[in-house]
């Protein structure tokens, strides 16, 4: 389990108060707050250090070459669009099975664990809100000004759509989608209600479905491959990764090393460069959905979180949905493991799989959720049984709107009787 404190930083002032400050990242880890109350900063530092401790795992970097030059901020950070987060009182610390990174006094300082017990590498995947961009224009990365991690991104992005072979059934609107490859066109395709097919561009479709598709493509496409990946012969790998795992093979072979001891080496070299799970962080996987579609996007992403032992995903959202889908996901874990014991389990299971999905179950303990104030602060959202309270601000700021009804009513009332 991952740890990050922030402090300081953007429009987190105290943080996180309990826990000497320290976030823990769970199987499933949420992030709600107002818009610029910094959900999606903590997002993209945990992320970033994430991706810092996987180099330094894999020997792509070293803690003197990170630490230096100021690199993390002007960097690494700027890479997600941080660097003037900054401050001079900006306190970060990242705890992790490789070891911890903290900045503070503006200087990154690294400690790595004499062993990486329990380390495994992920494969890494910011999903960022501005998505639906890439969906709307043609050829994007030929535009001047994109933040980096939107062509990173974009690129995942243009993977998952040529390894598109078949026609994609879509979870939401009964839809599928086709890619062209010979005219790089990603195409939407079904019925109407009066049953007639029709065909059209991706990029002229609904804002909801130009900002599900791009998501829904590449979380499958990434879970699916880590999934198949555990044969070290079937990993893939970047240019820069294969780059780097040849230069070290060359200085194991060239050292001289008794056969055995090679060997070794090279097998431990190895599983360093295979990508045993999937870090999925995603922005807004609400957006511009109507609620029923938000629960199925949802439930699609638990799915891929539970493709392989040790995914995770990071949410970041404005919508009590959301919330109240991830609650029903979890009571349904619980639910499944009573009708397992009970007569007639296979109906009671059919009916429960029309509820939540069986792969989209989240066991009690796997999800944290964080709330995020307008003055900087963080608190932890109380769990019952495993399952996120119910007082929390999206679910306040319904109930707010029902009280204010009331008040209207009340008004109108007083009106009347004067």
């Amino acid at each position: 389990m991952s740890k990050l404190k922030i402090k300081n930083f953007g429009p987190i002032t105290t943080g996180y108060a309990s826990e000497d400050g320290f976030m823990d990242f769970h199987k499933v880890t949420v992030f709600i707050g107002s818009q610029g109350s910094g959900k999606s900063s903590v997002a993209k530092l945990f992320s970033t250090m994430s991706w810092l401790e996987k180099a330094l795992f894999q020997g792509r970097v070293t803690a003197d070459y990170i630490t230096r030059d100021n690199l993390f901020v002007n960097e690494y950070c700027a890479y997600m669009n941080l660097k003037s987060y900054f401050r001079t009182d900006t306190l970060i610390e990242y705890q992790g099975r490789v070891g911890v990174l903290r900045y503070e006094q503006q200087k990154l300082t690294v400690k790595l664990h004499q062993e990486s017990t329990g380390y495994r590498v992920p494969k890494i995947m910011y999903v960022p809100a501005e998505r639906n961009f890439l969906s709307a224009v043609d050829e994007p990365d030929k535009l001047k000004g994109l933040p980096s991690a939107l062509l990173e991104f974009w690129e995942e992005l243009r993977r998952a759509q040529r390894e598109t072979t078949n026609s994609l059934p879509l979870p939401v609107g009964n839809l599928r989608f086709d890619y062209d490859k010979s005219e790089k066109i990603p195409w939407l395709s079904g019925k109407t209600a009066g049953q007639v097919d029709f065909r059209l561009r991706l990029s002229e479709a609904s804002s909801g479905f130009q900002s599900l598709v791009p998501l829904l493509l590449v979380s499958r496409n990434l879970a699916l491959a880590i999934h198949k990946e555990h044969d070290a012969s079937r990993s893939e790998l970047s240019g820069e990764e294969r780059r780097r795992l040849r230069q070290q093979v060359d200085a194991i072979l060239k050292a001289n090393l008794p056969l055995e001891v090679q060997q070794e080496a090279l097998e431990s070299l190895a599983a360093r460069f295979r990508r045993e799970t999937f870090l999925n962080v995603v922005e807004e996987p609400e957006q511009n959905l109507f609620p029923a579609s938000q629960r199925v996007v949802l439930y699609e992403l638990l799915s891929y979180a539970n493709t392989t032992p040790g995914n995770e995903l990071v949410i970041t959202t404005h919508s009590p949905y959301i919330i109240n889908y991830l609650t029903l996901a979890i009571k349904a874990d619980e639910v499944k493991n009573e009708v397992v014991a009970a007569p007639h389990h296979a109906q009671l299971r059919n009916q429960l799989n029309t509820i939540v999905p069986d792969q989209a179950t989240l066991a009690a303990g796997s999800t944290v959720v964080y709330a995020l104030t307008s003055a900087g602060t963080i608190t932890r959202l109380p769990m019952d049984g495993g399952i996120p309270s119910d007082e929390n601000d999206l679910n306040n700021a319904l109930g707010e709107a029902n009280a204010h009804f009331s008040d209207l009513l009340e008004i109108e009332l007083a009106a009347l009787n004067a």
